[in-house]
């Protein structure tokens, strides 16, 4: 979602917090962390791990987390190779500058050399483009209209008031929730969960607000479950990886654990992470086993937002200043998050690939969903993606080598 609206619902907390310690919680959380790294949704095994997890047997946890991890080695025989090639795309969160990299996503499909990835991340933002991105050019239009047709009062309604009295947010998500099933049908989970079968992953961020964590979900298994509920749960992880904390309410889940029901609070997946490229926390040669030969991965980062700095005058008064400064250490987590997936691909020797609204890009939204600036926005990702402008093999600050 929007930096600017983040930052504006955080400044107001602390006036909020007087309204809402008076307001009874209902909730039932999951009491503790050893029953919190136990729980599952209900009748859904298998869907879901902590992002931030480096376990000891990484074979053994790959094969728990990922039922499709054989197939996934296997998948690339259509490629007329003597090794394993794996294009993976990761979709940052940026709110509305989402929109770059969906018309990056159709420019590069203009362009005809846009692969069919054989992973797909997405977070916040890039967890609603993340589904279209992996079923392929035939969802262009679908990402079109979901980035350029809608203003912010077709997707969120105000409600300031009741925030004030100790509600869970300032802005009602009841039309996004909509506005994601009516893109996210039967159909579309039937042919996610087909190409699941085939070993493609479809991986998606949020973080568990009591535990502090990132937490990957294993969308193609979702969809495969066959699960009466599994529409309702696929659309819920979309909607909590884009629910900033605050600003928007959280998406409560219900888990078992121990033959006892509880509720998770599942918010912003970019609370904790803004961009993620692997289906667990570990060096990108650690999951060589599961291939024949050491795969050729091929890593696509596309950060819906500006890299650098941008300079703007800041007024002297308290809710400038902490807006700015939570502005500033989203901006700095990104490109941290960034840094080290660099540093995966080159210690692993895979090929690094960035996307970023470039620096030039001048128009500002007039409101929080400004259709005519994400037009525009989707504009210039098309363009740079069509003639081949998109990438960039190294993030901007860092040094090149000396020669």
């Amino acid at each position: 979602m929007s930096l600017g609206f983040l930052c504006r619902a955080l400044a107001i907390v602390p006036a909020l917090l007087m309204a809402a310690c008076a307001t009874l919680d209902t909730r039932l959380p999951v009491p503790n962390a050893e029953l919190a790294s136990r729980a599952t949704p209900i009748d859904f095994e298998g869907v879901r791990a902590w992002g931030d997890e480096a376990p000891s047997d990484i074979a053994a946890a790959l094969r728990r987390r990922l039922p499709s991890i054989s197939r996934l080695a296997r998948s690339d025989g259509r490629k007329n190779t003597s090794r394993s090639e794996i294009d993976i795309l990761a979709l940052s969160g940026g709110g509305s500058d989402g929109a770059f990299g969906a018309g990056l996503l159709v420019g590069w499909t203009k362009r005809g050399d846009r692969p069919q990835f054989e992973i797909v991340t997405g977070v916040s933002a890039g967890a609603l483009t993340a589904p279209f991105a992996f079923l392929g050019p035939r969802y262009d239009d679908q990402l079109r209209d979901i980035w350029t047709r809608y203003g912010t009062n077709q997707l969120l309604t105000a409600q300031i008031l009741p925030a004030l009295f100790g509600g869970p947010s300032l802005a009602d998500s009841g039309p996004l929730r909509q506005l994601i099933a009516r893109y996210i049908t039967r159909r579309v989970l039937s042919e996610i969960a087909a190409e699941y079968r085939k070993g493609r992953l479809l991986l998606i961020l949020t973080t568990n607000l009591d535990a502090q964590r990132p937490v990957i979900w294993n969308m193609g298994e979702i969809a495969a479950s066959r699960h009466p509920k599994a529409l309702d749960l696929f659309r819920d992880v979309l909607l909590a990886s884009a629910s900033i904390p605050g600003a928007l309410p959280p998406v409560k889940l219900q888990v078992a654990v121990d033959g006892q029901i509880y509720d998770e609070m599942h918010v912003d997946g970019g609370t904790t992470r803004e961009v993620f490229v692997s289906p667990i926390d570990v060096p990108f040669t650690a999951l060589d086993r599961f291939y024949d030969a050491p795969p050729r991965r091929r890593l696509y980062i596309v950060k819906n937002g500006k890299y650098e700095a941008e300079y703007e005058p800041v007024r002297e008064q308290a809710l400038p200043i902490a807006a700015r400064a939570i502005e500033t250490l989203i901006k700095t987590q990104h490109r941290n998050d960034i840094y080290r997936i660099y540093r995966m691909a080159k210690d692993s020797g895979a090929d690094f690939n960035l996307a970023f609204v470039p620096q030039d890009f001048r128009a500002k939204p007039k409101e929080l969903f400004d259709p005519e600036y994400q037009a525009a926005l989707f504009e210039k990702g098309f363009e740079l993606a069509r003639t081949g402008r998109a990438w960039v093999k190294v993030p901007p600050d860092i040094a090149p080598k000396s020669k």
